[in-house]
């Protein structure tokens, strides 16, 4: 398929979505365990509790948002993605900046304990929900715009630049959230900076008027179609152990930085964005060649085996600190093929539109959330364990022993068993070569029609 280029001003006001995409979920993931676990001190049992809930709460909301902003009505609200963004984003923002403040910070006491997991459950259970709403009618917004693979992973990628520079903004969370009031300030400038660029993403952003009409079936039907699509359910696991990693990597870099010390988290992000970001320029540049699934498994081979020699390199005293840092550059690396991640999200949507008639990106969002999502309570639950089982000390810098061997384990063993897992998933993908070229075809064909059927449409109303 050709690369159709979007006009600049569009592309421009989808990118711009990436940066409170960055900054809010990023302060979010680096800062809410660290914030209520270590620096508050929630009881571990409450904790997991409040995991376990929220894992449920998480599940739940998405495929039902799927499903409603898929049926949207286009003639009463004006767009089936936009409109989602623009009146619900303010309530996002909000939520984000007011969840820093605690409602107790007595950890001593039964009462202070209760109030503390109520503020823990309640404040991420409604921004996560609110973030769920925005989020996904913006990632919606990307295979709605174009149906061109190069074209969605160029836009996908220049997002990922944005989101390097953004990420700047969020480095440095994880030592700065016992400095509560400046947490605070800085938080709420993450807010107004977001709401801005959601501004941006309304005033900019146009969806493809081909698709405004298209509905999806009721909600049972809806998601029996959408679990029925093999290629969909192979994406599901893997991003399932994908978001497990990342779920583990950014809630718990807290727990990295006491074995590479915290004054290193600059360099830390620095190997980890930039090492990443030229892999991903170089799969990028080799997709055509090889085609991406082919570069997702050798990179992700790679990545796993390279992964268990580090992890026994790391257990050597005399070599241990080098050996960290050598393997944040590896994993990095030979983790930037996880760029084609839009490319096996997207195609499944095309396939199902091309089966049925009508785009619905709501509920496929929707339910690759619905198995996903708990990875979010599932990592820290999993990380939890460990650091009880471990003897891990809340919110000290000093750490025993065993207490460093369970966070080498978390991070360069249990992690490592996750992208094994993942590379099962991509290996029965199904949607390459042949059955690829043809798919693009079809939906070329099914577009135009589209738009020949918007056209006649239009012409008779204003006939009329």
């Amino acid at each position: 398929m050709s690369i159709n280029k979007l006009p600049k001003k569009q592309v421009s006001g989808y990118i711009v979505g990436m940066i409170p995409l960055t900054i809010i979920l990023g302060v979010f993931r680096l800062g809410y365990i660290k914030f209520f676990y270590d620096s508050l001190g929630l009881n571990e049992v409450l904790f997991i509790i409040g995991m376990a809930i929220f894992m449920i709460i998480n599940m739940l909301n998405d495929p039902l948002i799927g499903q409603w902003q898929d049926n949207t009505d286009v003639k009463k609200w004006g767009s089936r993605r936009v409109v989602y963004i623009k009146y619900f984003s303010p309530f996002l923002v909000i939520a984000f900046a007011l969840m820093w403040f605690p409602w107790s910070t007595d950890a001593a006491t039964p009462i202070g304990q209760f109030v503390m997991f109520l503020h823990f459950l309640i404040s991420i259970s409604i921004f996560d929900t609110l973030s769920n709403i925005v989020t996904m009618a913006w990632m919606a917004l990307l295979p709605d715009m174009t149906s061109d693979l190069g074209e969605r992973t160029r836009i996908n990628f220049l997002g990922g630049i944005l989101a390097l520079f953004a990420s700047f903004v969020v480095i440095t969370v994880p030592t700065m959230v016992d400095n509560r009031q400046f947490f605070q300030i800085f938080n709420i400038t993450v807010a107004v900076i977001s709401y801005i660029c959601y501004v941006v993403v309304v005033k900019l952003s146009k969806e493809s008027p081909e698709h405004q009409h298209d509905r999806s079936p009721p909600l049972l039907t809806a998601i029996k179609q959408t679990v029925k699509s093999k290629s969909f359910m192979m994406f599901v696991g893997f991003n399932f152990f994908r978001t497990l990693i990342a779920s583990i990597q950014l809630s718990y870099v807290f727990l990295f930085l006491i074995l590479i010390g915290p004054e290193n988290v600059g360099l830390y992000f620095l190997i980890v964005i930039i090492v990443g970001w030229s892999s991903s320029i170089l799969c990028m540049k080799l997709r055509k060649k090889h085609g991406f699934k082919k570069l997702l498994l050798r990179f992700t081979t790679i990545q796993f085996i390279g992964g268990f020699i580090l992890f026994f390199l790391v257990l050597i005293p005399s070599i241990s600190i080098p050996a960290m840092w050598i393997g944040l550059a590896f994993s990095a690396f030979f983790g930037g093929a996880g760029v084609f991640g839009v490319i096996m999200q997207t195609l499944p949507i095309d396939e199902d539109e091309v089966k049925y008639g009508s785009r619905r990106e709501g509920m496929f969002y929707g339910i690759n959330a619905l198995f996903t999502k708990p990875t979010e309570s599932i990592g820290p639950i999993i990380v939890t364990i460990v650091l009880v089982l471990t003897g891990y000390v809340q919110n000290s810098p000093v750490q025993t022993d065993s207490a460093m061997f369970g966070i080498i384990f978390v991070f360069y063993f249990i992690v490592n068993i996750f992208v094994a897992l993942s590379l099962i998933f991509v290996y029965f993908y199904p949607l390459e070569g042949e059955k690829l070229e043809s798919l693009e075809e079809e939906l070329n064909e099914l577009h135009q029609k589209k738009r020949e059927q918007l056209n006649i449409k239009t012409n008779l109303k204003n006939k009329l």
